[in-house]
């Protein structure tokens, strides 16, 4: 069955001085142990180190503004890369939070030619082109994909943003295990043969096979952030003839020309995506 965390349920802990941590999802939950997902927010104004695991790939989204990383800034509109045995120090002021996924014993998702990153890398998902919906009002940006990951196939992501009124189709993926951070805004999952209502901070994680989908009748904007490990898989849509198919706009979510082109496809299917 597929997990619903409601993130407001949840207490965190101070790991470090004016460090709070929250727990989000456990490795211990997921299919094979494969992925945790931590919550960081600073309690007053410091900094702090953290280190990744070996045989270990992360990524971190900022929550808020003014984070910096080793010296730089950090947007709420971009996505760190950090790569295994990896020490990351961070500053903020009172307020401020990430979100931390890790995914362990990374090699069993890797394809043989992929190597995993040596450095860090930001990747700035604010230039990247929106692209919308064939069939309704959705849109989505891409935030983990070989093109943006320098190679990577092992995680595949993406903004989703809904807007009033918006829905998705009915379908279940084969061969990888996803979730869904809400980033903004309330919306409706259907999930376990039922409708949940889930808000800013919450997760949806589902297992291969469970067939799901999303609405929007509640807040001006739904928008979450979604990611599959590994990052192939196979979509089945309940009706093969409005499967999701994202037309490009050329550009960006703040309306400048986009950064790239990415041409017209099926959800999964896109090739230099």
């Amino acid at each position: 069955m597929a997990i619903l965390i409601s993130s407001s349920d949840l207490l965190g802990i101070e790991f470090a001085e004016g460090i709070f941590e929250t727990v989000l999802l456990e490795k211990e939950k997921t299919g094979q142990d494969r992925l945790e997902i931590k919550k960081v927010e600073f309690d007053e104004q410091t900094d702090f180190s953290l280190k990744t695991e070996d045989n270990s790939l992360s990524w971190l989204m900022p929550l808020s503004d003014d984070l910096i990383y080793n010296g730089f800034e950090l947007k709420r509109q971009s996505l760190l890369i950090l790569p295994p045995r990896t020490s990351v120090n961070f500053k903020g002021n009172k307020g401020e939070k990430f979100v931390l996924f890790s995914v362990f014993k990374i090699n069993r998702f890797l394809k043989d030619d992929e190597n995993l990153p040596s450095e860090i890398k930001c990747v700035d998902w604010s230039a990247e082109p929106v692209l919308l919906s064939e069939f309704d009002s959705r849109k989505r940006i891409y935030l983990a994909s070989p093109v943006l990951w320098d190679g990577l196939s092992c995680v595949k992501g993406e903004m989703i943003y809904y807007p009033k009124g918006g829905t998705a189709p009915p379908h279940h993926h084969t061969g990888a295990e996803h979730f869904q951070y809400v980033i903004e805004g309330s919306g409706t999952a259907f999930i376990n043969g039922t409708s949940e209502i889930v808000r800013e901070g919450d997760i949806i994680y589902s297992f291969e096979d469970e067939r799901h989908w999303f609405e929007n009748h509640i807040s001006d904007n739904f928008v979450f952030a979604e990611f599959f490990v590994p990052g192939s898989y196979q979509t089945i849509w309940d009706n093969p003839e409005k499967v999701c198919t994202w037309l490009p706009t050329g550009k960006d979510i703040s309306g400048r020309p986009a950064a790239r082109s990415i041409a017209k496809h099926v959800a999964g299917q896109g090739k230099d995506v």
